[in-house]
């Protein structure tokens, strides 16, 4: 489940790159409702703690069962009562991921401005500004246009596309709260599109906070000291 959760939050592996901003910390619960291409649901809820300077993600699952799982460079980490139980590659690093956008004021544009993606084309509708983002020129590059749309400079929304034009996933951001000068979506719906089949994702942020003080540990796991 920790899977589908990181590839609900991370994108554009090698082709984002952060800013340093004076928001570095992040944690909030959440919880994940999905509903597979099989029409199954599954629901998982616990905590995340993101500290962009030690780039470690952490994911503290407490439903359906306690899980700890810890996302460093391009590993993940899978811990259960205190012991590791698997480690498995992951091509997407916690600095591309939300949390990092969020931090960095990124969010409204999904972090493309500091990517290698291009702009294409703004147009204005219904109080909403659309900017159409295209790929970089690169030999198999696995993702077509990017469409973001904003409203009062938050993301409303994500259409990623194939480079056949084909709809790949679609995002929407809702009910956003700023703490510390920080725009935080409570609510991200997320379709993912499988030919004829789709899957559902609604992801639910809840008591987000930006900062905090103390509690170093709950940002840093000390992976090597608990390898055994």
């Amino acid at each position: 489940m920790v899977r589908k959760i990181l590839l609900l939050f991370f994108l554009l592996l090698l082709f984002v790159a952060g800013n340093s901003q004076r928001s570095y910390r992040f944690k909030c619960e959440i919880t994940l409702k999905a509903k597979s291409k099989s029409g199954e649901f599954q629901y998982t809820k616990g905590v995340v703690h993101y500290d962009l300077r030690n780039k470690k993600l952490l994911f503290n699952i407490t439903f359906p069962q306690k899980e700890f799982y810890v996302s460093e460079d391009t590993l993940i980490y899978k811990y259960q009562d205190n012991k590791l139980l698997s480690v498995q590659n992951n091509p997407i690093k916690p600095e591309f991921s939300i949390f990092q956008f969020i931090l960095n004021n990124d969010l409204s544009d999904f972090g493309l401005k500091n990517s290698s993606f291009s702009i294409s084309n703004i147009e204005k509708s219904n109080g909403l500004i659309i900017t159409k983002w295209a790929p970089p020129a690169i030999a198999n590059f696995p993702i077509g246009n990017i469409l973001i749309s904003t409203k009062d400079k938050r993301l409303q929304s994500v259409l990623i596309y194939n480079k056949k034009g084909e709809l790949l996933s679609r995002q929407i951001y809702k009910d956003y709260s700023m703490i510390n000068g920080v725009g935080i979506p409570s609510e991200i719906l997320s379709v993912s599109y499988f030919g004829n089949s789709k899957s559902y994702q609604i992801m639910k942020i809840t008591n987000p906070l930006v900062n905090e003080q103390g509690n170093d540990s709950d940002y840093d796991f000390k992976i090597e000291e608990h390898k055994k």
